[in-house]
């Protein structure tokens, strides 16, 4: 575990990546129960899918709850992530150099920092990106996807580019729901958070 601890700790994440925020409308936030459909199938380490798949709390009441929504995520610039790991280990093969063991967590502490950071001046209910992401200011944070909420359609249908066989690039969004409009205060300093809602 301290390899692994000294492999990530090579890495500068925060080089690699940028925040950003988009207001979207409620309607286009997309939800369908057979998103969970999604959730059974194989993938690597889990041939059964999904092993949180009893979690899946159904698709939320936005209705009368909030007023305001916002796409928040992070984005990874997985090329040149790649490129530094294997220079880093040039002996290691493509599969451990895309190893999310490797990155996932270190996008999701960002993430969560500056969600962590925001929610000093805001109010707002998150849905997080993925399981056990956790947040100081909510006992509990439902991933998008186990909220029936289709990530992919979402995005796409509000024009955020994605790269769905995970070449190049790497985004993990969360989604924020608020009864008052977020103010996304910046730092002159943090240049990876400097794209205002828009």
């Amino acid at each position: 575990m301290k390899l692994l601890a000294f492999w990530v700790s090579e890495i500068d994440f925060k080089k690699l990546t940028e925040i950003k925020h988009k207001q979207v409308l409620e309607k286009t936030i997309i939800h369908y129960p057979e998103v969970k459909e999604l959730c059974k199938r194989p993938y690597p380490n889990h041939k059964k899918g999904c092993p949180n798949i009893e979690k899946c709390k159904g698709v939320p009441e936005f209705s009368g709850k909030y007023n305001f929504f916002y796409l928040t995520w992070i984005k990874f610039n997985f090329k040149e992530y790649k490129n530094l790991r294997k220079k880093e280990h040039p002996n290691w093969t493509e599969d451990q150099v895309k190893c999310l063991l490797y990155w996932q967590n270190s996008l999701k502490k960002l993430l969560k920092n500056h969600l962590e950071e925001l929610s000093q001046n805001n109010k707002f209910y998150v849905f997080g990106c993925g399981n056990k992401f956790k947040l100081s200011f909510q006992s509990t944070v439902d991933s998008m996807e186990a909220s029936c909420i289709n990530v992919f359609s979402t995005l796409k249908i509000n024009k955020i580019k994605i790269d769905i066989k995970i070449n190049d690039l790497i985004l993990l969004c969360c989604l924020l729901c608020s009864h008052d409009p977020i103010v996304f205060n910046t730092k002159k300093t943090d240049t990876s958070i400097m794209d205002f809602c828009r």
